[in-house]
């Protein structure tokens, strides 16, 4: 080529690359439309939005974090089709990849996406595919518990057997891990099972479960390990060693209240084992709080002394338990009987229905199952909806616990939870047989699911 040939060529690449730079007409290709990306992402194993997680459009240069509520937005992103994903460290704590979406992004069009970690059930037949279970198979897991303290219990024994099985045939069994948690990945699907859990000599009450084949269920199961104990004793004048009767005692995290009678002499039953905060007050004296630990299936004495002026006693931190979960004294615990407007709102996007709710509170006692029943009027066997509350029991039939809406109790509660819209709930709270009683009367001695609204 001649030189004159050349500088020619170099001309015309330059002038072109001029007029790219420059936007120029002809040259430059059109500017690319773009569309955003909004949405959420949701732990599913913990029910909660995923803050700080990393979003992003594979293929582009789009990535962006999300808020505290878990909410994200990409902008200027080029249309076209692609996948979005994102990564956390609560997927690697679990040791799973998050699931990518695919949206079909159109200019101008802000496009939604919610992203989530795996739920547990999806996790649960993850962990079980690598156990190759045998063909036919479904999975089960879940925590064990105490009945009472709600503490996990581990090596504890869980039991899955077919109902009204073959006589003599071995049921499915394994043992719980460190934090009280177990897993079965090989129980026959498609059956009516009986899961149950022992530890030594106790026993939990059974439960029934269906689980389809090739899909997993969450079942937690209670032991009957501890039972409630008995804390008396007498409250007498320091001075004079004399009875002091009309004292008020009470403990505290719980609704045992007594007064002394005319020898000084209270006695406090049905408390949970564990360590106790008591408070004596009288009008005539200093109000006084010791610490007390009451055993299970014991009584334990005490002699409380009270003064005109307060005593000097060492400062104390104590933990106390409601009958139904663990609260502190400083009442910022989350209670395991109780769900709050915060919590409901994280669940209203997965769930249809009032009995939806109450399925995710993981109360102990409280249980939940579909069963048939005799229809008064026609006689006919009906599906129905059993909500029991307690912690011993169970078995064949049903022990349903009353509903109460704002405080009145509801005449034909299962309808009532079927017709009653999640959206309108302030706040549910699962009250103990013996706690009803004080409150409703006994027409609410197997328990009471309380219903606020907004």
């Amino acid at each position: 080529m001649k030189v004159g040939d050349i500088r020619a060529a170099t001309r015309v690449v330059l002038v072109a690359v001029i007029a790219m730079l420059m936007g120029g007409p002809g040259v430059m290709a059109q500017e690319q439309p773009t569309a955003a990306v909004a949405g959420l992402v949701f732990d599913s194993t913990a029910m909660t939005p995923l803050v700080g997680a990393r979003v992003a459009v594979m293929g582009t240069s789009a990535l962006g974090t999300t808020d505290e509520s878990g909410r994200f937005l990409l902008r200027d992103v080029p249309v076209g089709e692609y996948w979005v994903s994102f990564f956390h460290p609560r997927l690697q704590e679990l040791g799973v990849s998050a699931p990518p979406r695919q949206l079909q992004l159109t200019p101008g069009i802000t496009a939604n996406a919610i992203l989530s970690v795996p739920s547990e059930e999806t996790l649960l037949m993850g962990w079980c595919l690598a156990e190759q279970p045998p063909a036919g198979s479904a999975a089960i897991a879940g925590f064990v518990t105490d009945s009472i303290t709600g503490v996990p219990m581990p090596r504890a024994i869980v039991t899955a057997e077919r109902v009204g099985g073959i006589s003599g045939m071995r049921p499915l069994e394994v043992r719980t891990d460190d934090s009280g948690y177990f897993r079965m990945c090989s129980v026959r699907g498609d059956e009516d099972l009986k899961l149950q859990a022992k530890f030594g000599a106790s026993s939990g009450r059974s439960v029934e479960v269906y689980v389809p084949t090739g899909t997993a269920q969450l079942q937690d199961l209670v032991l009957l390990m501890s039972a409630e104990g008995t804390l008396a004793g007498y409250v007498r004048d320091y001075m004079t060693n004399d009875p002091v009767s009309g004292a008020v005692v009470s403990v505290a995290g719980t609704t045992s209240s007594t007064l002394t009678d005319i020898t000084g002499r209270f006695v406090l039953d049905d408390l949970p084992p564990g360590r106790h905060l008591v408070t004596t007050d009288h009008i005539a004296f200093e109000e006084r709080t010791d610490s007390v630990t009451v055993f299970s299936e014991e009584t334990v004495d005490i002699e409380v002394r009270m003064a005109t002026e307060a005593l000097e006693v060492e400062g104390l931190v104590v933990t106390a338990r409601t009958r139904f979960g663990r609260t502190s004294l400083a009442g910022d615990a989350k209670r395991a009987d109780f769900m709050s407007r915060e919590e409901i709102e994280v669940l209203l996007p997965r769930v249809t229905a009032t009995e939806d709710l109450l399925r995710n509170m993981n109360t102990p006692g409280l249980r939940i199952r579909n069963v048939y029943q005799v229809d008064q009027l026609t006689g006919v066997m009906i599906p129905a909806l059993c909500i029991e509350v307690s912690r011993r029991g169970g078995g064949e039939g049903c022990q349903p616990a009353a509903v109460a809406l704002n405080d009145v109790l509801i005449p034909f509660p299962e309808q009532f939870l079927q017709d009653l819209d999640p959206n309108i709930i302030d706040r549910i709270e699962i009250i103990s047989p013996i706690d009803a009683q004080f409150q409703f009367g006994t027409a609410a001695g197997n328990g009471v699911v309380a219903i606020y609204t907004r």
